[in-house]
């Protein structure tokens, strides 16, 4: 069997819906029939690319390196197709898309920019697929994230803006023996599990395991999770720590902790295309966009 767009659709489907049973609805097929293709499909890549358990379905690591790539595919052909029957044609919208909280913030505030300009906005997971539907004409601006030393492109279509950058900090269950300590050094966690979300993309978590060979260990990663929630729970559970975000939520048994000497930073962006709407107020979009981040990490 070769892969078809079709088959990229239903593998993205599957994993926007969580569901074997609401994806065969929509597909108008039933679900013993969607669960034979997706069989066929997993043939063909040779692997699994979900977990099935009585919550639903969710992507198993590879599944999550097909999906980011078959977005990009599926973004590639929506492009092509959109071209074809709206080239030239005025943006009756600002679409704007991100990962994380920032983008539904900047949302709510770019009316300041473009009075009477109706603001559309969608997030996704990946970073990369935000700057890839960027790039495609498909987002006119796009809030996006990599981490510090690798090279932004500075040549094609896209240009950026530096926003800020955010050391990630560890989430140690409260009673953790450094849980004690305000700033913790990597080495001292390398017999610990970790648990970690899966690949975004633009570098995660390939600068994680640099940081550690650095701190002179191989980690231990018995556990990767898409949900964050679960991995709060892991932790609170006392099974693993997990790098994160200075603003991970705590409490409940759960703690947020500074790496000393800040091994992993991550690098908040703004990306667009030089011939999109947005290029000439760019800079009034990046001040602002600076000052919401600001603004919430003094409120945290």
């Amino acid at each position: 069997m070769d892969l078809e767009l079709r088959h990229l659709r239903t593998l993205c489907l599957l994993a926007d819906t969580g569901s074997v049973t609401k994806a065969a609805t929509a597909l108008s097929t039933s679900q013993p029939a969607l669960t034979t293709q997706l069989q066929r499909i997993e043939r063909e890549v040779g692997g699994r690319l979900f977990h099935r358990g009585r919550s639903g379905v969710r992507p198993t690591e590879l599944g999550e390196f097909v999906l980011v790539r078959a977005r990009t595919v599926l973004l590639s052909m929506d492009d092509l197709l959109h071209d074809i029957t709206a080239r030239g044609a005025s943006p009756s919208a600002l679409r704007i898309g991100g990962v994380g909280p920032l983008t539904v913030e900047l949302s709510a505030r770019l009316p300041e920019i473009f009075p009477d300009v109706p603001v559309h906005v969608r997030t996704e997971y990946s970073p990369k697929l935000v700057t890839d539907l960027v790039r495609a004409g498909r987002l006119d601006l796009g809030t996006t994230i990599d981490y510090v030393d690798r090279d932004l492109t500075t040549d094609g279509p896209l240009a950026w803006a530096m926003l800020a950058v955010d050391p990630l900090h560890v989430a140690l269950w409260a009673d953790h023996p450094l849980a004690g300590e305000t700033c913790i050094r990597l080495e001292d966690l390398a017999g610990c599990p970790w648990a970690l979300t899966p690949p975004d993309g633009t570098g995660w978590p390939e600068c994680f395991y640099l940081a550690c060979q650095r701190a002179g260990f191989s980690p231990e990663v018995p556990y990767r999770l898409h949900d964050r929630s679960e991995i709060r729970d892991l932790v609170a559970d006392r099974r693993a720590v997990a790098p994160c975000q200075s603003d991970f939520v705590t409490g409940r048994g759960v703690v947020v902790r500074q790496l000393e000497n800040a091994p992993i930073q991550l690098r908040h962006l703004l990306v667009w295309r030089r011939d999109s709407v947005v290029h000439q107020a760019a800079e009034r979009i990046a001040r602002l966009t600076r000052t919401i981040l600001e603004r919430d990490v003094v409120r945290s």
